[in-house]
Parts: structure tokens; C-alpha cells; sequence
């Protein structure tokens, strides 16, 4: 496979873990030291982070997310995913439907197995 395909499938994997509620198949496509960049909120570091942040939103809402890659470069082991983003979500309990869209750069690092794993999410809201 290339990495463009590669990289594809792996940000593939994150949309679908979110869109699944499935707090644990998200971490396993993120770095160990992922950093997550939200706009309008605290800079976090690492896959803790990442459960601490994103597990009550799993499990308030539901999700459904779209991504399109604009551009892709990969450096060695390092790749960065310029992106557009579309996410539809609806409140468990109230059923109340909000969501979001914008611009997202996500940094990839190949590990030792050579799988892609997020290591940088830096979004861009529209307003």
C-alpha cells in the first residue's frame, strides 16, 4: 500500500471509532503522546487525554463524520493531513442535533510496525 492510502485508512479508523461511541478503538489509532490542539479549548497531551476528553462526549452523544483530504506530506515517518471536516452530533438524551466544521491538520507518525498513529489534531472551527 502507499502511505497516502495508508494515512487515509488510518484517519478512516478514527472517524469510524468516534462514529462507533468506542472510546478504546479511538485511542488504538492515536500516539501515545498524541496532542490534540481543539479550538477554544486546553492544549492536552496524550492518550489519558484523549480518553478524558472525548469519553463523555461518546458517551452524551452520538457522531457522524465526514473528512476530506486536501493535501498530504508525508517526512520519513512523520506525514501531515491537511483536511476539511464535517461532524453531525446528537445528544443521547435530549436528542438535540449540533455539531461542527471547518479546517483540521492532523500530524501522523509511523510507528515501530510501520502503522500510521495520530500524533497531532489541530482544528479550525468555521464560524
Amino acid at each position: 500500500m502507499s502511505d497516502f492510502t495508508d494515512l487515509s485508512a488510518a484517519l478512516d479508523e478514527w472517524n469510524a471509532a468516534l462514529d462507533a461511541g468506542d472510546i478504546e478503538r479511538l485511542v488504538a489509532t492515536c500516539h501515545p503522546d498524541v496532542i490534540i490542539c481543539n479550538e477554544r479549548q486546553p492544549t492536552t497531551v496524550g492518550t489519558q487525554a484523549l480518553r478524558d476528553k472525548y469519553g463523555p462526549r461518546i458517551a452524551a452523544s452520538t457522531f457522524k463524520s465526514t473528512v476530506e483530504i486536501l493535501d498530504t506530506k508525508v517526512f520519513g515517518d512523520f506525514a501531515v493531513l491537511v483536511t476539511n471536516f464535517d461532524v453531525k452530533v446528537t445528544d443521547k438524551a435530549t436528542g438535540q442535533r449540533g455539531g461542527g466544521s471547518g479546517r483540521l491538520v492532523i500530524g501522523y507518525q509511523r510507528d515501530e510496525s510501520g502503522n500510521w498513529l495520530m500524533a497531532l489534531d489541530v482544528d479550525n472551527n468555521d464560524s
